[in-house]
């Protein structure tokens, strides 16, 4: 069985009052319907009677300031959640016009990313093209360089053994020194 545990002092008084406002409301049902058949009360019921009335507008006196207070509380509480709720609406417009304005800079910056990236694709293909043709363009003088300088070669040496001893196997010496020389760089 559990422990019982003892009402608090609050919870007495607020049984007692209940108590003692059960008793005047019956007592006051009483002298009323009395009144009501014309029965005449005595000095000392109309004294109780005065007295439990006063009490009565005393506590809806009371109540009625508490009840006042407590609507203008929750007025001041209800303004309080309307000016929140309309700062919460502004803050969630601004939001939404800043994620609008961002949305639109990010397309603008994929757009001009797309432009710039689409750009240097174009580029990268002019230029390898171009590449590719400057180094085909090398190579074809490259091999027709290589194939005169083995028809100079060829000269020089059919120039010394016509004449091995004359003034044709002098400039084919001069001309295949040239030859194997590296020029210098400009």
């Amino acid at each position: 069985m559990a422990p019982r545990t003892r009402p608090s002092k609050d919870h007495r008084a607020r049984r007692r009052a209940a108590a003692e406002r059960e008793a005047r409301r019956d007592s006051l049902l009483v002298l009323l319907s009395r009144i009501q058949r014309a029965i005449p009360v005595t000095p000392t019921e109309g004294n109780l009677l005065r007295a439990h009335v006063e009490v009565e507008l005393t506590d809806a006196d009371t109540a009625r300031a508490a009840l006042g207070r407590q609507e203008a509380q929750h007025r001041q509480q209800l303004a309080a959640a309307h000016a929140a709720i309309r700062e919460a609406e502004q803050d969630a417009a601004d939001l939404r016009e800043q994620l609008h304005a961002y949305r639109a800079v990010e397309a603008q910056r994929q757009a001009a990313a797309d432009t710039y990236a689409g750009r240097l694709d174009a580029l990268r293909q002019q230029t390898g093209k171009a590449l590719l043709a400057g180094a085909e363009e090398a190579l074809r003088r490259a091999l027709t360089a290589e194939a005169t300088l083995d028809r100079v070669r060829n000269l020089a040496h059919r120039m010394r053994a016509g004449s091995p001893q004359g003034a044709a196997a002098i400039y084919a010496d001069r001309i295949e020194q040239t030859l194997d020389t590296t020029p210098e760089q400009p």
